[in-house]
C-alpha cells in the first residue's frame, strides 16, 4: 500500500476543471491538492482555523512531477510534517494514482509560524509540537 507513512491522506477523483489543453493534469493543480491536504492537516489534525490568530506562511515550495495523470482518475494526496524546528517545519506531499497504483509527484514545503496580528514569526507552539509528536507514523526530524 502506497503512503504507509502517512495518516493524514485524502482521496477523490481528478476534476475535469483540473485537466488541460495538453489532456492531462496541469502542474499547478498537483500544488493546489496539496495545499488542499495541508488545509485539512491544519483543520483535523492541529485543530487549528485556517485564519486563526496564529498560523503559518509559506517560505518555500518544491514539487518533482513522476507520471502525469488523467481526468476521473482516482488520486490519493498524503500530507505530513517531516521535519519540526523552533519556528519553521516542513511538510512532506506525495500525489498517487490508486487507479495505477503509482506515485505521481512528491513535495515539501516549509512554513513559517507566524502571528498575523503581531506581523511576526513565533516559535511553533507546544500545543502544535505535542499533537504533532503523537500524530505522525513518522517522528519528524529536529532542525531550525
Amino acid at each position: 500500500m502506497p503512503l504507509t507513512d502517512f495518516r493524514c491522506v485524502t482521496r477523490f477523483r481528478v476534476p475535469y476543471c483540473d485537466v488541460d489543453m495538453m489532456q492531462h493534469v496541469n502542474h499547478a493543480s498537483y500544488i493546489v491538492w496539496a495545499e488542499t491536504a495541508r488545509c485539512i492537516y491544519f483543520a483535523e489534525v492541529l485543530k487549528e482555523p485556517i485564519n486563526g490568530a496564529n498560523g503559518v506562511i509559506l517560505a518555500r515550495l518544491q514539487f518533482d512531477y513522476a507520471q502525469p495523470l488523467d481526468y476521473r482518475e482516482e488520486i490519493a494526496v498524503g500530507c505530513r510534517i517531516s521535519r519540526l524546528g523552533r519556528k519553521s517545519f516542513d511538510f512532506a506531499y506525495e500525489i498517487w494514482s490508486e487507479t495505477r497504483q503509482l506515485r505521481a509527484a512528491h513535495g515539501s514545503s516549509t512554513m513559517v509560524a507566524y502571528d498575523y496580528k503581531a506581523q511576526s514569526s513565533i516559535v511553533v507552539p507546544g500545543r502544535w509540537r505535542e499533537i504533532i509528536a503523537a500524530y505522525e507514523v513518522v517522528a519528524p526530524t529536529a532542525g531550525s
